[in-house]
């Protein structure tokens, strides 16, 4: 019996299963484009605005109406109001209703003009680790302005030119120059982690879930009797949902390109290459999760512990970086890795083929592997 025949008749007969549940099959294709554009808007900024601030100004001068007018032309922080005292803003802290409250003492003023270094506070909330540093850093930016304005102000008062005292005061400035992402839209370095998981979470669970569907309808015995091969019956599974993928791929790369503008159609047969080899992945995945399963509930079971943390540790949201050294290892394991740094080279980079052939070769021995360890499962699970 011609291989590819029988390869053939196993995936009809899959296709038709899945048919069958008319439902099921639209959400496939509905799925990944919901979730690519929830995703995406969730993460479109990735920048904490509007941090919820109060003021408190016991000094009263005209510098610290300065420092405060300072502070509410930056998006980063809301000024809701301004309070009489510090123990209303360690109140509205300790509540919960603001992030940061700004102190400017009493005698703010009186310390400047007499030469002495004068303090602004900060009272943080310390368990939002990320508006604290924002609002930090807003503080030394307004106190920047304020110093340099004033020292402006003092050089025109001494007779120096401003342009020469500023070279004396600050010698050494910094040019940046971002070459790659210059807009540094976080959207963009996210995406590829977006597409991949989305792809992922579909492919696995569906794959997953297969021969012990079989097995629980009692199909799978009809099966294990005809002269098909192992290596057979898991092609021919693999092949409808690989199909469904590649479509999927489509519509999400379109999403991603028209409504996120993030530029696929510059290199789309390399990207396409990317996907569909980490489709496979995933499917392979998914086929080897299924082979060593008894029930649908436990392969889901055995998907969900997979994916969880392929989200956390495979760099597709934060750099591996910033994992730590002793657990880092373990995101090299995760096929996901490897796509979103390969994605991310070629729509952030416009990398080739030349700089990403060493993603493409993990990728592609995933999937030899993967599904070699499914086909040798399968074999020990039946035997």
């Amino acid at each position: 019996m011609n291989t590819l025949w029988v390869i053939g008749h196993v995936a009809r007969k899959e296709i038709r299963q899945i048919l069958r549940d008319r439902r099921s099959f639209v959400l496939i294709l509905v799925m990944p484009i919901v979730l690519t554009f929830l995703f995406g808007k969730a993460l479109e900024t990735g920048e904490l605005l509007h941090i919820p601030s109060v003021i408190v100004n016991l000094d009263g001068s005209p510098e610290s109406s300065t420092i405060v007018t300072a502070f509410s032309t930056y998006d980063e922080i809301r000024i809701e109001r301004e309070v009489a005292t510090q123990e209303e803003a360690q109140d509205l802290l300790a509540h919960g209703k603001i992030k940061a409250a700004i102190i400017i003492p009493k005698g703010f003023m009186r310390q400047i003009e007499a030469g002495e270094e004068a303090q602004l506070q900060l009272l943080l909330d310390g368990t939002d680790n990320n508006s604290a540093p924002i609002v930090e850093g807003v503080a030394q930016r307004v106190i920047q302005r304020y110093n340099t304005e004033r020292a402006i102000k003092g050089l025109w008062a001494r007779g120096v030119r401003p342009d020469r005292g500023l070279r004396l005061i600050r010698p050494v400035y910094v040019q940046s120059e971002i070459r790659y992402n210059p807009g540094r839209q976080y959207l963009g370095y996210v995406m590829p982690g977006v597409i991949g998981l989305t792809l992922q979470l579909l492919t696995v669970m569906l794959m997953a879930i297969t021969i012990p569907r079989e097995r629980e309808r009692g199909t799978l015995d009809q099966l294990m009797v005809s002269p098909i091969t192992r290596t057979e019956i898991i092609l021919g599974k693999l092949l409808p949902y690989f199909g469904i993928s590649v479509l999927n791929v489509a519509t999400i790369l379109v999403v991603a390109d028209r409504w996120f503008e993030i530029p696929v159609a510059k290199q789309l047969p390399l990207l396409l290459l990317l996907c569909c080899l980490f489709v496979l992945t995933s499917l392979a995945t998914g086929l080897l999760i299924s082979a060593v399963s008894r029930t649908q509930f436990q392969a889901v079971q055995i998907a969900v512990f997979y994916v969880l943390p392929v989200f956390l540790l495979s760099g597709a949201y934060a750099p591996i970086e910033a994992i730590p050294d002793y657990i880092r290892p373990i995101s090299y394991l995760f096929p996901l890795m490897y796509f979103s740094r390969a994605v991310r080279a070629v729509t952030l980079r416009a990398a080739g083929f030349d700089q990403i052939w060493q993603d493409v070769t993990i990728l592609g021995g995933f999937v030899v592997v993967f599904l070699y360890w499914a086909v040798l499962s399968f074999h020990k699970r039946v035997n």
